[in-house]
């Protein structure tokens, strides 16, 4: 099987090519070890997104400990229908793309923590922040690079770089 992954490059974006031969990825051009290990990393995460972890997601997005959100509230705070967050509990797997948004999603937050109480992290997510540009960390959560920004806003707030 042959894989692709996008580049962004000085002279523009180019395509890598890494092939699966006797079950290893091999690039077809030389690629950064960080590269590599994310594209490894991505790949074998979005195989394995099971649905009890897209119900794990709602549970720590709940007000209430004791109940996940709704799958009505999670397809609206993702932007997807309904049926889409049901078809994924019931073993259906994402598209890549919302894949790796909820993977993010479980990136931010395990860096909430704790600083963010449960029944206050779906309105965190979901609000207007001037340290992000007043702009939504869901939002944000379309890129790693906006993932990335989320992050380092949660832990400038940790440590105490906005006191």
């Amino acid at each position: 099987m042959v894989y692709q992954s996008v580049r962004n490059r000085p002279a523009g974006l180019c395509i890598v090519l890494f092939l699966e031969h006797a079950g290893k990825l091999i690039a077809l051009e030389p690629v950064e070890d960080e590269e590599w290990k994310r594209f490894v990393r991505d790949r074998d995460l979005e195989a394995s997104f099971s649905p009890d972890e897209v119900r794990n997601l709602r549970y720590r997005l709940s007000p209430d400990p004791n109940k996940p959100l709704s799958q009505q509230r999670f397809s609206e705070f993702l932007g997807v229908s309904w049926s889409t967050v049901a078809r994924w509990e019931s073993g259906g797997r994402p598209d890549p793309q919302i894949t790796r948004k909820l993977l993010r999603l479980r990136r931010v937050l395990d860096a909430v923590g704790d600083m963010v109480k449960p029944e206050y992290r779906l309105a965190f997510l979901e609000q207007h922040h001037p340290l992000l540009l007043n702009l939504r960390p869901i939002d944000l959560l379309d890129s790693e690079d906006g993932a990335k920004a989320v992050i380092r806003l949660l832990e400038g707030v940790e440590t105490g770089a906005f006191a």
